[in-house]
């Protein structure tokens, strides 16, 4: 079995291994698409700690393999919810496993689907139907991490909300914010080749920057979503652009501490949330919700997928998906 593992900053190779075997309980999935985001290019950049001999890759769709003790049969596709947890603490308890202190993130602190095979839970798997391209169904992961961020920022029928960002998780939380009902969205995306994805998901109105969103969408911005973390300036730009009483909703994973400019964000009382993935504490959990939406929009959700690469081809897969010049967004391995 070919597989990808990191070896040092910005070293990714593909190496030789055996067929893992599912224990009671899991499946082993042949995987089909895998997602390169943000969180991968920082693992493979070396800025999130030491990972050598990681096998990265959390945005997983794949076919069942191979069955151990469950009622899923081989040949069903699936998405994968790539959260484990003790499933006995106070967080696991209320549907709070991305709160649990022994959770592991497939891809992220534990083996991750960067493979040709991948054993899994059972329970992390969402079945999805005949005809879906698994490149679509690879999307609800990073659809999941939207819903979350928009469960927790509140948006409702009517909001108006602002994107900061515009990558995947910026792209996708404008599918979000409409299906939560928001009566406009507007983006703020960097690239021309984002702008035009933004439109066509469903975009108000699409700016260059933070700034000229902030003039041309007014001063009644309901929610900021805030996607691009790393080391940008977004959560001081949020401040500035949300009205008096709003809600910021923090996607974004940052390095380090960030600049907040705490008289405004005071004198406005804002409400900052923070968002860890996904979770299962509603009637319908955040991963469910996901896939629904993924099949829902999935043939405005294919144009998303800008690059597909081979296994044998993962280092050059990473190279354009750190480089958006390249007019990508969503690169993905088929293994």
């Amino acid at each position: 079995m070919k597989s990808a593992v990191l070896a040092g900053p910005e070293t990714i190779r593909v190496v030789e291994g055996n067929i893992p075997e599912p224990r009671p309980g899991w499946v082993r999935l042949a995987v089909q698409a895998v997602g390169i985001c943000g969180t991968d290019l920082h693992l493979f950049e070396g800025r999130l700690g030491k990972v050598d001999g990681l096998q990265p890759g959390h945005e997983v769709a794949g076919v069942i393999d191979a069955v151990s003790d469950s009622d899923l049969t081989a040949g069903t596709l699936v998405a994968l919810e790539p959260i484990t947890a003790c499933g006995r603490c106070f967080h696991c308890a209320t549907g709070f496993p991305n709160r649990c202190e022994t959770h592991r993130l497939f891809g992220v602190t534990a083996r991750g689907g960067m493979a040709e095979f991948l054993t899994v839970p059972a329970a992390c798997l969402h079945v999805l139907p005949d005809g879906v391209s698994p490149n679509v169904a690879a999307l609800a992961e990073p659809m999941a991490v939207c819903v979350r961020g928009a469960r927790l920022g509140r948006i409702g029928v009517g909001d108006r909300v602002a994107i900061l960002g515009a990558g995947t998780i910026g792209l996708l939380s404008i599918v979000v914010a409409r299906a939560s009902g928001a009566s406009e969205v507007h983006v703020a995306a960097r690239h021309p080749h984002q702008a035009a994805l933004a439109r066509s998901l469903g975009s108000t109105e699409v700016f260059e920057s933070a700034a000229a969103l902030k003039d041309g969408a007014g001063p009644d911005i309901d929610v900021v979503v805030e996607t691009v973390g790393g080391r940008a300036d977004t959560l001081a730009e949020a401040v500035q652009v949300v009205r008096t009483g709003g809600t910021i909703a923090m996607l974004g994973v940052f390095e380090g501490d960030v600049r907040m400019p705490g008289l405004p964000f005071a004198s406005k009382e804002l409400t900052l949330v923070g968002s860890m993935c996904y979770a299962r504490d509603g009637r319908v959990g955040d991963f469910d919700l996901a896939t629904r939406l993924v099949l829902e929009h999935q043939g405005i959700l294919a144009p998303l997928v800008t690059h597909r690469f081979k296994l044998d081809e993962v280092a050059r897969a990473y190279a354009t998906a750190a480089d958006k010049r390249q007019g990508s967004v969503k690169v993905q391995i088929e293994p």
